[in-house]
């Protein structure tokens, strides 16, 4: 507590460099530590690092106007219409980067992502048709009210949904009074006063809104240049990936956190808990080795399933089930019997042999020890 993340991340740093016997460490991390306060303590450190800046301060630190690539992009699948961009490099994988400047021990390099550009502009099209749908959700309700309704409270609950749901650069709801005949119980009538919503959407903002979709500033005090002062030592693909890669480390966290499910640990003694956290990450690696195969052997029957959860969940229907006879000391074992759907997915990652009869008698073995 009260402790910035940069002088923990030294004190770790200094022991894994003593441990492992490794002189130099380049520390990869996401926007969350990103500070000021933090990028100098590794820097006064000496530490390397690769980050990536808010997508905030992209116009602040590189002094573009990124209005003026708006214009460039259209709704195609096409990738290639993002070969406009001035003075960027594709890689491989179709990410384009290009060098924006160093500024004291800071090096920046703008990137754009085709695919997160487009998942970008899709969540904030899903956001405003879901909208939408909320707006008529409530509106259906006001029609049936049996009460007539207060307008500042009406608005505010459009209101609250469009700030919570970070539309309300671009999106408005205006109310309409519509009158309601409700019929009391005793047959009398009477008029209901109700508030409707209807959206409004400003497109030209909504552009300008996502005008930086698909960009990402990295940040890394890899300033150190060749002897001629021409190239910098480390490229800036060698940069780049490293920090995308991190997503699986991302996801393994993720893993172990939920699925694996680390905690609570019920064990005190260091040798205990020291098995504990390496039987959860023998675990995950099983998880890992799973979903690295069913992506690299696709299937017909069960090509949907590439995830560990679920195949673990479809191979759960199948069981070791002990049958036995009453009134006579007589028991066995069997498999229940697998689908052609369950064959093909043990074949994809390398266990066919499951279904082999060995399997079911050593399973047997096992439950009667």
């Amino acid at each position: 507590g009260s402790t910035a993340d940069a002088k923990t991340i030294i004190w770790l740093l200094e022991r894994l460099q003593k441990y492992l016997k490794i002189s130099e460490i380049t520390l990869v991390f996401d926007r969350g530590m990103v500070s000021d306060e933090n990028l100098s303590l590794l820097e006064e450190a000496k530490i390397k690092y690769i980050s990536a800046m808010d997508q905030n301060q992209l116009e602040s630190i590189t002094g573009l106007d990124f209005s003026k690539f708006t214009p460039m992009f259209s709704d195609q699948n096409d990738d290639d219409q993002f070969v406009k961009l001035p003075g960027f490099i594709k890689l491989k994988d179709s990410i384009y980067y290009r060098e924006i400047k160093v500024k004291g021990e800071r090096r920046y390099i703008l990137c754009f992502n085709p695919q997160l550009f487009k998942d970008q502009r899709n969540a904030r099209l899903q956001a405003v048709k879901n909208f939408h749908e909320f707006v008529e959700n409530i509106n259906s309700d006001l029609r049936q009210a049996k009460k007539s309704r207060q307008k500042s409270a009406t608005y505010e609950k459009f209101k609250g949904r469009i700030l919570r749901k970070k539309l309300n650069n671009f999106v408005q709801v205006e109310l309409e009074t519509e009158y309601i005949i409700y019929q009391t119980g005793d047959k009398t009538e009477r008029n209901v006063r109700v508030y409707v919503g209807k959206v409004v959407v400003d497109e030209a903002r909504m552009a300008l809104e996502g005008k930086c979709d698909g960009f990402w500033l990295l940040v890394t005090n890899h300033i150190d240049k060749d002897k001629d002062e021409k190239l910098f030592k480390l490229p800036a693909q060698d940069a780049i990936l490293p920090y995308r890669d991190k997503v699986v480390i991302e996801s393994s966290f993720r893993d172990i956190k939920s699925f694996v499910e680390v905690s609570p640990v019920h064990v005190w003694t260091e040798t205990h808990v020291k098995a504990h956290y390496t039987i959860c990450v023998l675990s995950h690696l099983i998880n890992r080795t799973l979903t690295q195969k069913l992506h690299k052997n696709p299937g017909e029957l069960s090509k949907e399933i590439v995830t560990h959860e679920k195949f673990y969940t479809k191979l759960a229907e199948c069981m070791i089930d002990r049958i036995e006879v009453e009134n006579v000391k007589l028991s066995t074992y069997n498999m229940t019997r697998i689908t052609e759907e369950q064959k093909e997915l043990l074949k994809r990652v390398d266990l066919d042999k499951l279904q082999s009869r060995e399997v079911v008698n050593k399973a047997g073995i096992s439950s009667s020890i």
